[in-house]
């Protein structure tokens, strides 16, 4: 781990838009303390300066620590350890929350999300397709630390790291604490049901930046570096896959395949989301039922049975259902009327704009237990944006190899929905009988869904659903 200590202590600011009176006479008053306070501790023969942290004294504007991590173009010793510390969240809040910060870096992600999603296809013959936008936009946030040039202000412009008040901020640094708070206030309200976590795997020899290391572990604390012997050999993937399937209590296996005697650098990552219904099913069951492929094919499903009180919406074109799941998260499934308009009424319909009802339903639908891997750089190429993460983007501030590159970025998305009987609350007070239920929906056909963060509307998970097998 990076200790505090290697942190420079003494940074000039600079204001960028005038401040009124009665704000610079406060804060000359604290200059005067502080001053004051440094000197009564010089007095009494303190040998060290005290600490005081770069996030405390810079606003907006390019700092000298800034420049200074700009112009630090020293490497780790190969020999030293690269791994992070455990303990991700334990340090002083440096900044506060800001709900508008916040809200616009979650605004822009869901804006990515819709593009990622209609981009991205279903795994070859699974029919299943799963993105995480929450996961995705931290990995890409993640390795556009060590961009340079051209290549960080594409990642910066379209990852919204641009502070708008801060036009020397060069690393975006207020933005990107922003995102690593709201990053750890969802894992913590959906802790038990949410799991993440992402390696940056490089060749064993090349030499890490400091300042790459010193960013990766304020910003993105999640991300384990790994150094790994990396050749076109099976022992050599079978090495680094069982370091990820330990790493992740055996979630995930083969995760990282085809490595070559030319591969640098490789970004693994995964999410696994395990929700339960919030409350108790008055009808619990579970049977083979069809499901209608969009092939017009039919293939007999695991359906689950819930009844109880629940939001939804019965619309000419589609069907609507909103799935309350444990911890602050729930669940949007849309089921068109016709299944080849589903990617259209995917792409236009506001989910969390419509009105919904609540009364009692039976609802009928697929065991949900899915995972999709996919590579993100494929996905990039296929937006037209391969500038990014391709052969000629810029990477310079990551190691010390000339012209580096991501190889690989791999995502993997495991996925699951059921119901926990002992952890779940009771459904209500209202008596239950065939009589009570005023609706009956099945998903048995083409559907997609949403999972939304139910505090900060934080969009988890996407999935389309168009063939099951």
């Amino acid at each position: 781990m990076i200790q505090k200590q290697d942190v420079p202590r003494q940074i000039k600011s600079k204001r960028t838009t005038p401040e009124k009176e009665w704000v610079a006479t406060r804060l000359s008053m604290r200059w005067i303390f502080s001053l004051l306070w440094m000197g009564a501790l010089l007095e009494w023969g303190t040998t060290n300066r005290p600490y005081i942290h770069p996030f405390k004294l810079f606003a907006c504007n390019q700092t000298e620590f800034q420049e200074e991590i700009v112009q630090n173009n020293s490497f780790l010793p190969e020999q030293s350890p690269v791994n992070m510390s455990g303990e991700w969240w334990k340090d002083e809040e440096l900044w506060k929350r800001s709900h508008i910060k916040v809200f616009t870096l979650i605004t822009l992600q869901k804006s990515l999300a819709k593009i990622w999603f209609a981009t991205l296809g279903s795994v070859e013959g699974s029919g299943v397709t799963l993105l995480s936008p929450f996961q995705l936009y931290g990995s890409l946030a993640a390795i556009s630390l060590g961009s340079g040039g051209t290549t960080a202000q594409s990642f910066r412009d379209h990852l919204g790291l641009v502070e708008s008040e801060c036009i020397g901020d060069q690393h975006s640094w207020i933005m990107r604490w922003q995102s690593r708070l709201l990053h750890h206030e969802v894992l913590t309200r959906q802790e038990g049901s949410l799991s993440t976590s992402s390696w940056l795997i490089f060749r064993k020899g090349m030499q890490l930046r400091k300042s790459f290391r010193w960013e990766l572990w304020w910003f993105h604390p999640e991300v384990q570096l790994m150094a790994a012997n990396i050749n076109s050999s099976h022992s050599d993937e079978e090495a680094i896959n069982s370091y990820i399937r330990n790493a992740s209590a055996g979630r995930v296996s083969n995760l990282v395949t085809g490595l070559s005697p030319n591969t640098n650098l490789v970004l693994a990552s995964y999410i696994h989301f395990k929700g339960q219904w919030k409350t108790r099913s008055q009808c619990p069951g579970s049977e083979f039922e069809d499901f209608f492929n969009d092939d017009e094919s039919k293939v007999q499903v695991s359906m689950m049975t819930w009844c109880g009180k629940l939001q939804y919406m019965i619309d000419p074109k589609y069907t609507l259902i909103q799935l309350p799941l444990n911890g602050t998260a729930y669940m949007m499934v849309i089921q068109p009327v016709q299944s080849d308009k589903l990617q259209e009424i995917e792409s236009t319909l506001d989910v969390e704009g419509i009105t919904l009802k609540t009364e009692i339903v039976k609802l009928v639908m697929p065991r949900i237990k899915w995972d999709s891997t996919y590579d993100v750089k494929e996905l990039y190429r296929r937006m037209r944006l391969p500038d990014m993460l391709g052969g000629h983007a810029n990477f310079s501030r990551l190691s010390n190899v000339q012209e580096l590159t991501p190889d690989q970025v791999k995502q993997r998305v495991i996925f699951e929905v059921g119901e926990d009987e002992e952890k779940l609350t009771p459904a209500g007070d209202v008596p239950f009988s065939n009589s009570t239920i005023t609706t009956e929906i099945r998903i048995d056909k083409p559907f997609f869904f949403q999972v939304h963060e139910l505090r900060s509307k934080q969009l988890l998970f996407l999935g389309r659903v168009e063939k099951l097998h």
